[in-house]
C-alpha cells in the first residue's frame, strides 16, 4: 500500500527530502520576508500549511535573518518554520550572535556581552521595535539562535556566514555544541572579546578576517563609521593590491601591495563554500568556484541572491 496516499502530500515531501542532495543556498535576508518569498516561489518552492517546501530540494540559510528590514518577525517565522519541518537548514550570522550577546548578562564583568551603547542599539533597533509587543516570541527566537550551528559541512558543499578557516572550524567543532549548551554564558565568557581563547574562531567565522590599516588611514563602512581595520576579500583570486584584496579600500591605498601578514594565497576547497556577510553590489557573479558569496546587500537597496546546487554541475545564481 502506498503510504503517501494515506498520509497525503506532506508525507511525499518528507520522503523525497530525506534522500536528496540538491541544495538551494540563500544569502543574508535582514528582515526582507517579501523578497525571500518571491525568490522561493521563483525557485519552485510552494507553501503548504504556511510552510515553504520543495519536493526535490532543501534550502540552506546563511544567517543574518534580523535587523535592518521591515519584516523581521515574518522572516524568522518563515525560516524557522522551514527548518523545524525539515525542509531547510540554517546557520548563525553575526547579527544573531550579536542579539544573543546583547541579551545575555555578563555576571563576571558586569553589563552584557554586547554593550548597550548608541551604536549597538541603533544596529539592533529595528528588531527590538518589531518585537516590542511580542516579547515571549522574541525569547523563543533567541533560544533558537543560541543553538544554531556556525557552519555546515554537507555532502555537496560547505556553508558559513563569513569565513571558512580550517583552524577556526576545528576549534568550533571541539568547543561549540549547538545541540548542547550552545551560546551559553559560559561559552560567551571565552569568546566575547579579544584575547580570550575562542575570540578569533568565533569573530572570523561570523564576521570575517580583518587587517589593520596603516597609521592615519581608515575606511568608511556601510553605516558611515570610520574604521581602522579593513575586511579582507579572502575568497578573491587576485589579491596583488589592496584595491583587489580589501573591502571598501581607501582610494589612496588601492594600488598599494596587500598588507604583510594578510592571506595572499588563493582559497581552495574540496567542496564549494557558500557564505554571505560582505554586502557585495552589482550583478551576482562567481569569482572563485571554491568560495561563493551570496550577500548582495538586500538591506541597502540590493537584491536577495541564492545559489542552486545540483550534483555534478556548477552552481546557478538566482535573484
Amino acid at each position: 500500500m502506498d503510504l503517501c496516499r494515506i498520509k497525503g502530500l506532506s508525507c511525499y515531501f518528507r520522503i523525497k527530502i530525506k534522500s536528496m542532495t540538491h541544495y538551494d543556498i540563500f544569502g543574508d535576508i535582514h528582515g526582507h520576508a517579501d523578497a525571500l518569498e518571491k525568490l522561493l516561489q521563483k525557485m519552485g518552492y510552494q507553501r503548504f500549511n504556511g510552510i515553504y517546501r520543495h519536493s526535490e530540494r532543501k534550502a540552506i540559510f546563511l544567517g543574518d535573518f534580523i535587523d535592518r528590514g521591515p519584516k523581521i518577525r515574518e522572516t524568522l517565522h518563515l525560516v524557522k518554520g522551514m527548518v523545524d519541518a525539515g525542509y531547510a537548514q540554517a546557520i548563525m550570522g553575526n547579527h544573531e550572535y550579536n542579539a544573543v550577546c546583547f541579551d545575555t548578562k555578563n555576571t563576571v564583568e558586569g553589563g552584557y556581552y554586547r554593550e548597550h551603547n548608541y551604536e549597538k542599539i541603533k544596529q539592533h533597533y529595528k528588531t527590538l521595535e518589531q518585537f516590542h509587543a511580542f516579547s515571549e516570541e522574541w525569547e523563543q527566537f533567541l533560544t533558537w539562535f543560541k543553538h544554531l550551528p556556525m557552519h555546515l559541512n554537507l555532502d555537496a558543499c560547505k556553508a558559513v556566514h563569513a569565513y571558512w578557516n580550517n583552524d577556526n572550524i576545528q576549534w568550533l567543532e571541539q568547543h561549540y555544541q549547538p545541540q548542547g549548551e550552545g551560546l551559553s554564558a559560559g561559552f560567551l565568557s571565552n569568546c566575547h572579546r579579544e584575547g580570550l581563547p575562542g575570540f578569533k574562531a568565533v569573530e572570523e567565522t561570523l564576521k570575517g578576517p580583518e587587517h589593520r590599516l596603516p597609521d592615519g588611514k581608515f575606511m568608511v563602512d556601510k553605516e558611515g563609521i570610520q574604521r581602522k581595520e579593513c575586511r579582507l576579500k579572502w575568497w578573491a583570486k587576485d589579491k596583488s593590491t589592496m584595491g583587489e584584496g580589501v573591502m571598501e579600500c581607501p582610494p589612496e591605498l588601492r594600488h598599494e601591495p596587500m598588507p604583510e601578514g594578510s592571506a595572499s594565497t588563493v582559497f581552495t576547497s574540496d567542496k564549494p563554500v557558500f557564505f554571505g556577510h560582505y554586502w557585495l553590489k552589482g550583478v551576482p557573479t562567481i569569482e572563485n568556484e571554491s568560495a561563493i558569496c551570496l550577500d548582495y546587500s538586500i538591506a541597502k537597496d540590493g537584491i536577495l541572491v541564492a545559489a542552486r546546487l545540483n550534483e555534478g554541475k556548477k552552481p546557478d545564481l538566482w535573484h
